[in-house]
């Protein structure tokens, strides 16, 4: 018998029969496939060009990206000299070298968002405008000059007069103040605005200030252009928008002032008379930023809103009114744009965390109006690509890419299909498929809701869950903040005016908003009842009791104490765990000192922030913080409240059974009652400690997850319930002259109140 088989030599002979046919049709296909891509590219690359002609500017490419930013990026100028750029964001103020692009400092804003920045004439200080907060900056040191005292709300917009000497801030708090740009002084204000300044511009001859306004979290309602004296008078009030009136920017004659509006319209105003001029109609979103070029031809304007896309930068003929060329800038809306004082770059800021930086004469040269010139050296600088989504092992096998390619010897060119440049090793396939065995191992995935986006908190917890860094990704398995629902506060406009930005923020983080609560406890497991104001928060948490759906409720837990009995007691008959902390609760040195480091807790004086808001109980808005901090180390007993108030401070003790006293110290001014911090000392039988300050939201975060997984509540009704008694205790001794009150006494209250709402 041979030693090779003859049917099994025929069965081979085909297979390679086949595999060469196989492999002849492949190599045929391909190149009909590379034949009709290459006429496919060319069809593409003449319909670029005919668009180009089409839609001036929509080929024209940033010089520059500054794409680091923490967050959205709110604001931007050019020094005088045109060589820096600053950039407002959340909690920075960037430097950039323009020349370089890179980044020189940055400073740190603590008050939030900086909403607001402009350089003096001579480039020596910078002022930068955020919650509550005016800074002027020295340039050359990068250090602060001067805090400037005044504002109640965010400040939306700064100007400098031309000579340098003066510098005009617009706030939400409805008033237009001036300051003596070199030292810092208050030289006085224009208020009886009524409405909150969007933005403010200096005439160029420093004898006026354009002003515009409009409540932004209202913004079908109409707002105004006005144009002051420096005295404060009223020379002029232009009215034709539909909606908030979001800025201003005078031609370099001073004739003329121009003006944007979420009512996505431009218009020009002859000053002289008030009389509208003309009417720019192109913009397909809100119009927010203006500027004239020096020769008064041509004006630049940029615009974005909620709705998706059109977030474009528009180069105006000011004579006809047209728009000459439109420049596709950002992938958000965009903020403001910054024209250097010789008119060869601008600069653009947007929701989508960058600043871009554009040589004006491709603008123009794509409108048709000046010649492009001669192509400069390509930049260094490239905006980062953004990551290729990873294809699955599934996707990947519907390819040739999965084909081993065995002949190590054959030559690789670029001339192949994309699908051929990603090839999948067996490791990396291995690794697919073990990740996948895994998945029936994998505890269920919990999936949170949100209820309130009125509040910062609901951002920061979105991001540690959905998006956590590398060290908490432990800690977060199994979770996911899957949808919203934003309606937080009524009336308390420091809160109302956040749920536009707080809402697409946690959308950008895949979360899906909802219209009621009734329909979000249909798509979770667990809540998070995030609304700042607790007044609504009795309302709110019911129907998350009612679907049986464990509760976490941020801090004030209510906007009173029978509401928070009321609470309890829902949460009692629906059977359902709740509990609500402060995230100062878990600061390390307050958890090692409960834990019983320093023995029994003799004492403590605790210390924290303690803004008020009308609508709350004293304590209950802000100085919750402290009061948390203290209920942490002494624990639950306490007996009677005394409280000693001025307008800078609030001194509260409280006498713990057995003698223990224990005090909070919160401080609203600082004039009053200096630095504004956390934290405290402990005094225990076996030493002194200090609580220690805020430490993130990620210990409290971590303690919620744990609490819907187990259903175990970490702080008791007891505790919580005796924190807030404490509170309301100390704003009784208030009412009282400072005497002794009783927290039995206001639990009482509170208890016959809170039956009376069950009935």
């Amino acid at each position: 018998m041979p030693f090779w088989n003859e049917s099994r030599w025929n069965k081979s002979t085909t297979w390679v029969v086949a595999i060469a046919a196989l492999g002849l049709f492949s190599a045929v296909t391909w190149a009909y496939a590379q034949t009709h891509a290459d006429a496919v590219q060319n069809r593409q690359k003449k319909a670029a060009g005919k668009a180009a002609v089409k839609n001036p500017g929509a080929q024209v490419q940033p010089k520059t990206v500054f794409a680091k930013f923490p967050d959205w990026v709110a604001c931007v100028a050019f020094s005088a000299d045109g060589t820096t750029l600053a950039a407002g964001s959340y909690g920075v103020t960037k430097l950039l070298d323009v020349a370089e692009q890179q980044q020189i400092a940055e400073l740190k804003e603590p008050a939030g968002f900086v909403k607001a920045v402009a350089f003096s004439p001579d480039g020596r200080m910078l002022a930068v405008g955020s919650y509550q907060s005016l800074s002027l900056w020295d340039v050359t040191t990068k250090k602060l000059a001067h805090p400037l005292k005044g504002h109640r709300g965010y400040v939306t917009s700064l100007a400098y007069s031309p000579d340098g000497k003066t510098l005009a801030s617009g706030s939400e708090d409805e008033t237009v103040r001036f300051w003596d740009a070199v030292s810092g002084e208050a030289r006085g204000s224009i208020k009886g605005i009524l409405q909150p300044v969007l933005a403010v511009a200096f005439s160029h001859d420093g004898q006026k200030i354009a002003v515009a306004t409009g409540d932004a979290t209202r913004p079908t309602k109409k707002g105004s252009a006005r144009v002051y004296d420096l005295q404060g008078n009223l020379q002029v009030s232009l009215e034709g928008h539909d909606r908030v009136v979001s800025a201003v920017a005078f031609s370099p004659d001073d004739h003329t002032l121009a003006t944007g509006s979420a009512d996505e319209m431009i218009k020009l105003w002859d000053l002289s008379s008030g009389n509208e001029l003309r009417e720019l109609d192109g913009h397909s979103r809100p119009v927010n930023s203006l500027a004239f070029t020096a020769n008064a031809k041509w004006l630049f304007s940029v615009c974005g809103g909620r709705a998706v896309g059109g977030n474009e930068l528009k180069l105006w003929d000011v004579a006809t009114g047209r728009d000459i060329a439109t420049v596709p800038a950002h992938d958000a809306p965009i903020n403001q744009l910054a024209l250097s004082a010789d008119n060869k770059l601008l600069a653009t800021a947007s929701l989508d965390k960058s600043v871009k930086v554009w040589d004006v004469t491709p603008i123009l040269a794509a409108a048709g109006v000046v010649k492009q010139r001669s192509a400069q050296p390509e930049s260094d600088f490239h905006p980062e690509p953004p990551a290729l989504p990873e294809q699955t092992l599934g996707q990947l096998a519907g390819s040739s890419a999965i084909a081993a390619d065995t002949n190590p010897k054959r030559e690789r060119t670029n001339a192949i299909t994309p699908s051929l440049s990603h090839r999948v090793s067996i490791k990396q396939a291995a690794f697919i498929r073990a990740k996948d065995d895994q998945k029936e191992a994998e505890p269920k995935l919990m999936r949170i809701g949100i209820i309130g986006l009125d509040t910062s908190h609901s951002v920061a917890f979105t991001q540690i869950i959905n998006k956590p860094g590398d060290k908490d990704k432990g800690q977060v398995a199994g979770f996911r903040i899957v949808a919203a629902y934003p309606k937080g506060s009524p009336d308390i406009k420091s809160s109302t005016e956040r749920v536009p930005d707080y809402t697409q923020k946690v959308k950008d983080l895949d979360v899906e908003i909802v219209d009621s609560i009734e329909d979000l406890v249909t798509k979770v497991d667990a809540v998070m009842l995030e609304t700042n104001d607790g007044r609504p928060h009795l309302e709110q948490v019911l129907p998350v009791l009612k679907a049986g759906k464990p509760v976490f409720i941020d801090k004030p837990i209510a906007g009173s104490l029978a509401d928070a009995v009321a609470i309890f007691d829902a949460a009692k008959k629906y059977k359902v765990p709740l509990f609500s902390s402060s995230s100062l609760r878990y600061t390390t040195g307050a958890q090692e000192i409960r834990g019983g480091k320093i023995g029994e807790v003799k004492g403590c004086d605790a210390y924290s922030p303690c803004a008020l808001e009308a609508t709350h109980p004293d304590l209950f808005w802000y100085g919750i913080h402290g009061v948390e901090s203290l209920f942490t180390v002494m624990g639950t007993g306490c007996e009677s409240v005394t409280r000693v108030s001025t307008p800078g401070i609030d001194l509260v003790a409280g006498v713990w059974k057995g003698g223990r006293v224990g005090t909070f110290r919160g401080v609203r001014t600082a004039e009053g009652g200096g630095k504004a911090d956390y934290g405290g000392t402990a005094f225990g039988t076996n030493g002194v400690q200090q609580i220690g300050t805020y430490g993130g939201y990620a210990p409290l975060v971590f303690e919620i997850l744990k609490f819907f997984r187990t259903g175990k509540v970490p702080v008791t009704e007891e505790e919580t319930l005796e924190i807030y008694a404490f509170m309301e205790a100390a704003d009784e001794s208030k009412r009282q002259g400072g005497k002794p009150v009783t927290i039995e006494s206001v639990m009482a209250k509170a208890r016959a109140e809170a039956a009376k709402k069950a009935n």
